[in-house]
């Protein structure tokens, strides 16, 4: 469910934050370096984390074909070894989720460049991977566990209907730009409290439980409308705690695999493997990965992030001041 609302969120806040976007080559370029590096630096750090301490490290990287898996991890290349809708695992699990994102990022900011044309341009984009190809291919699903069989991984990604989350969020905040509203306030609420429940059928049940449109997305999708268009007409606060653990939630994804395996093999060593499963198991390692997620969004989200963004961003700037700048002008 949170890899489904993740992308829905993501297509939503791109347009959201997007909403001015001049469409240079100048605020894409600082849009892409932005993205990049609220993703990468702390993704790289847990990723090496990961491979010292669960896979033995160097020893992990002598055997056939690893280097290569991790470095396509490093870059958010598909593995090319596995089913959909991942395509074979990155070294740390959760990053194949992240090579959607990246992906995301790129044809979004390709699409501003061309101005008040982006949505078509963008729509056309999705229209040709995620219906012509498959279509030529011989069949147009919305499964996501759906393999078209190419042989570039990466072109099974971006066919991959996982995207139609990401494509429904991106509408879902042109809705929210728009003039379309509820104005009469019980209605919202009443919205509000049947779309939750909605979420909360379809968990209990386990209904279509997948990542697709027409899986996860049956209720989150439904969600997120009623929440957007809701959200401009009455405050919808959330608790400071539920408020903190989304600030932190980049973090807790990156960071709870190693946590929810170093601490049961601690026990085990410990000769107090009786105490590796159950209920208490769940809060132990839930609590010890939002410490862990806490510490690492203050150090590596917010500071070292921000100073890979500052410094790219920084480079970014001089190059174009030195293009800006003509020979007999350099020369006086």
């Amino acid at each position: 469910m949170g890899v489904a609302l993740f992308f829905i969120v993501s297509g939503f806040i791109m347009v959201h934050t997007t909403a001015r976007s001049d469409g240079s080559p100048v605020y894409v370029a600082e849009f892409l370096v932005k993205r990049f590096s609220r993703v990468w630096p702390v993704y790289a750090v847990a990723t090496i984390a990961y491979l010292f301490v669960s896979l033995d490290g160097l020893s992990y990287l002598q055997e056939a074909g690893n280097l290569r898996r991790f470095v396509y991890s490093l870059f958010f290349l598909p593995i090319g070894n596995g089913a959909p809708p991942d395509f074979g695992f990155p070294v740390l699990s959760v990053g194949w989720s992240l090579s959607y994102e990246m992906y995301f990022y790129v044809i979004f900011a390709l699409s501003m460049l061309f101005g008040r044309a982006r949505w078509a341009i963008l729509a056309a984009w999705l229209s040709i991977s995620l219906l012509l190809i498959p279509y030529l291919n011989g069949i147009v699903v919305l499964g996501t566990h759906t393999d078209f069989g190419f042989k570039r991984a990466y072109l099974n990604l971006i066919t991959s209907p996982i995207i139609w989350q990401f494509a429904v969020g991106v509408f879902i905040g042109l809705i929210y730009r728009s003039r379309i509203s509820i104005s009469n306030k019980t209605v919202i609420n009443l919205l509000l409290f049947a779309s939750v429940s909605f979420v909360i059928w379809q968990y209990m049940t386990q209904f279509e439980m997948g990542h697709g449109v027409l899986e996860w997305g049956c209720s989150l999708i439904p969600m997120m409308l009623i929440f957007a268009i809701g959200s401009k007409q009455r405050q919808i606060d959330a608790p400071a705690s539920l408020s903190y653990l989304g600030d932190i939630s980049f973090s807790l994804y990156l960071w709870h695999p190693l946590v929810q395996e170093t601490l049961p093999k601690l026990f085990v060593r410990l000769e107090r493997g009786d105490l590796t499963s159950g209920f208490s198991m769940l809060i132990l390692t839930t609590v010890a990965s939002i410490l862990v997620a806490a510490l690492s969004h203050r150090f590596l989200e917010v500071g070292a992030s921000n100073y890979v963004r500052n410094k790219l961003l920084l480079l970014l700037r001089m190059g174009r001041g030195r293009k800006s700048v003509s020979p007999s002008a350099a020369i006086s």
